[in-house]
């Protein structure tokens, strides 16, 4: 250490007028240099500037490798792509809360919907059974037919077939239905979170209005 500072202070001792300023690095084996001049392979490399008086003027960082440099730029794109989700996340959330303000704006429009699709459902039981009562019809006025020993006419075979698809059909339509109260249900569940976790971070973590919670 003392032959370090003879060194500073003869380097300082002999600088002309006009201050130079002072170079100190460590190399790849851990030793410490102190030069005037900076040799041309340590410009990328970590180093101090120091002042005539032996103060740090200045630390230069070691320049990143490529590698590291593409790390830090896909980092970078990364926190952007965040930040832009956050940001919009953050948009949605307050269109969202403008179009249901209490917990109880969310139920009416779910249930408006559900009436909705349960009307639809009563529709469609009822066109189930009209179609169901035809095809049991035209069953019957064929197997009367055939304990006759009368040939079934192929207008009543094809009316049968037409009948059985349409029950199919109908049978299809109302599994779909059936699903889109489920998915009425699940939308309910998700909005009733949603608007709580709006209002809680709205309110510092307290609960959405008591109003809001009835019903």
């Amino acid at each position: 250490m003392k032959r370090l500072l003879v060194l500073i202070i003869v380097i300082v001792s002999s600088a002309p007028a006009a201050a130079q300023s002072v170079y100190k690095w460590v190399d790849e084996d851990g030793e410490v240099h102190y030069s005037q001049t900076l040799p041309p392979e340590r410009v990328a490399s970590g180093h101090d500037r120091l002042t005539e008086d032996g103060l740090l003027a200045e630390r230069i960082e070691r320049a990143p490798t490529e590698q590291e440099r593409l790390e830090l730029q896909r980092k970078l794109e990364l926190e952007r792509d965040l930040a832009e989700q956050q940001r919009i996340r953050n948009q949605q959330d307050r269109l969202f809360l403008a179009s249901f303000p209490t917990e109880q704006d969310i139920r009416r429009t779910i249930d408006a919907r559900r009436r909705t699709v349960e009307s639809e459902q009563q529709t469609l039981e009822s066109r189930i059974e009209q179609v169901r009562q035809r095809f049991v019809d035209a069953v019957r006025e064929a197997a009367a037919l055939e304990r006759r020993g009368e040939p079934v006419p192929e207008s009543l075979s094809a009316r049968i077939g037409a009948e059985r698809t349409e029950i199919n059909l109908l049978n299809d339509r109302t599994s779909e239905i059936r699903q889109r109260l489920d998915e009425l249900d699940r939308q309910l569940s998700t909005d009733l979170e949603r608007h709580r976790r709006i209002t809680a971070d709205r309110n510092g973590g307290s609960r959405s209005d008591a109003a809001g919670e009835q019903g």
